[in-house]
């Protein structure tokens, strides 16, 4: 067993928002002490929001104000490399070394890979909900009973969606569900893990309201009871407990609160989350200081002008792949989809004019087709750009459930939900009743509808098929953790039960 030792982090450097900025201003960083900090229910609100906080961070990734190992100057969005830069549909237009090297599995060759491999703000994301878990039943000072409970019960969520997507990441890793633990915590197998995140997520469902009050954008970055579900689901897929996750999906759909937005919607999905099918996603919100101040925001990374200034793609999918993914539009132009997350803008225009865009979105080279799915408005801004990172849809609901029911054979239900978000898309029926077909079709479908969401390599790990599509990774490597990410430098200081991931040990 793998061990690593954890270090307490009440109050970490994080940007943060809301009643957590007023919980951090009642003193300064280095005088606030644990019995100022639990008094009240303003401490309780900030100390959950902390915990958010570092989430957020966590997925954007560090930055060498965080760690010297690193040249990196601001947090490039680590979970496009996490969840999609291996899955073999990207290319770096602009031969981008270090995006080329991800593309490739070499993620310990490259100094401004490391950050990658380093777990350290999943877990301090998971100390702050163990001190929040084991401090705010004391609290009575202007907390009722009921906010208690939902907040024991966010801080709960969080605490399990951190582990689920730490595993998704590195595949074994440490539990931790205790307080100012200094123990070195081994790493703990992949099954025992979700295992763990089922029931954590159920408990925390229990006391989680279904919505807020308030935009969505702002409330569906908070644990509700949908969230805790999809994620309680999610676990159970990678049990291969589909029984399980059919069942608890279905509560999702059958109570009413999220819905397939129009095509004519994506806009607000993608660009705010301020939509009716959003379930749980990370906002970062640049009016309260919320950005990458680098390059700009990881969705930067795809776009140009009209979007934004830079006059270059750094990501991209090429167009033969895109006719690959979306063959219904490959033959009749029928997947409204294609227009909707990519584009083509006219390359000849200097990057301090305004690029047309063309009608036609695959019109461009092989190599010059925008991935647009997170656009933003056209007024060039891109420094501070603010979006949500999509972690749970309705439309990953409905498909996950088609593919619980598909492995369960339960053909008819499986494409009841799976034509729900083919024919939003403007696709035909798909009627085959062959179980094997069924399940491709569904994953194909998964792969067309959250593309560039951080879904593709999460689900060819889980199925074992990562191989299969990327082909610097063989099927003998994926057997000994060539999907996982390496665990970084930093989790074996002094810890001698480290021990690094089976393929990572002979690929330094």
């Amino acid at each position: 067993m793998k061990r690593r030792q954890l270090i307490v982090c009440l109050a970490v450097l994080v940007v943060i928002t809301g009643s957590c900025r007023n919980w951090l201003d009642e003193l300064p960083l280095n005088t606030v002490t644990e019995d100022q900090a639990w008094q009240n229910g303003s401490d309780a609100e900030g100390a959950v929001a902390i915990a958010f906080a570092i989430f957020r961070r966590a997925l954007a990734g560090l930055t060498k104000d965080d760690t010297p190992a690193t040249t990196r100057n601001g947090a490039w969005g680590d979970h496009f490399f996490w969840g999609d830069a291996r899955s073999g549909d990207w290319i770096t237009p602009n031969n981008d070394g270090d995006w080329q090297a991800s593309f490739e599995n070499r993620l310990i060759q490259r100094t401004e890979l490391e950050p990658l491999t380093n777990w350290r703000l999943f877990y301090r994301t998971i100390e702050q909900c163990n001190l929040a878990l084991e401090e705010l039943p004391a609290i009575t000072e202007n907390f009722s009973e009921e906010r208690k409970t939902q907040l024991l019960a966010e801080a709960r969520f969080l605490r399990a969606m951190a582990h689920f997507y730490a595993a998704r990441v590195w595949g074994d890793i440490p539990i931790n569900l205790t307080a100012r633990n200094v123990e070195p915590l081994g790493r703990e197998p992949l099954d025992a893990v979700m295992r763990m995140v089922v029931e954590e997520a159920a408990t925390a469902a229990e006391g989680l309201p279904w919505q807020y009050e308030g935009p969505r954008k702002t409330v569906m970055s908070r644990g509700t009871k949908g969230a805790a579900l999809v994620l309680k689901a999610h676990a159970h897929m990678w049990l291969e407990e589909y029984e399980d996750a059919s069942a608890v999906l279905q509560q999702v759909i059958d109570s009413k609160v999220f819905r397939l937005v129009t095509v004519d919607e994506f806009r607000a999905l993608f660009d705010t989350g301020d939509s009716d099918e959003t379930i749980f996603h990370l906002y970062y919100d640049e009016s309260k200081g919320e950005y990458s101040d680098y390059y700009g925001h990881i969705m930067t990374y795809y776009l140009s002008n009209p979007y934004t200034p830079r006059t270059n793609l750094t990501l991209a999918v090429p167009r033969q792949r895109i006719l690959q993914i979306y063959p219904d539009y490959a033959r009749d132009r029928s997947d409204k989809r294609v227009a909707a997350f990519f584009e083509s803008v006219d390359f000849s225009v200097s990057g301090t004019e305004l690029r047309p865009i063309h009608a036609d979105p695959l019109q461009n080279g092989e190599r010059e087709i925008m991935f647009a799915k997170f656009r933003k408005p056209k007024d060039l801004s891109y420094s501070r750009m603010d979006a949500p990172v999509p972690v749970f849809r309705y439309a990953d609901v409905l498909l996950l459930k088609a593919e619980a029911d598909a492995r369960l054979n339960r053909i008819p239900e499986a494409l009841a939900n799976l034509n729900a978000v083919r024919q939003r898309a403007g696709l035909g029926t798909y009627d085959r009743i062959d179980q094997p077909l069924v399940i491709e079709e569904v994953l194909e479908e998964r792969r067309r509808e959250l593309i560039g969401e951080y879904y593709r390599v999460y689900d060819l790990v889980r199925l074992g098929r990562l191989h299969e599509f990327n082909p610097d990774i063989s099927e003998r490597d994926e057997r000994i953790g060539a999907g996982f990410v390496p665990v970084s430098r930093e989790a074996f200081a002094n810890n001698p039960n480290m021990t690094q991931t089976e393929y990572w040990q002979f690929n330094q």
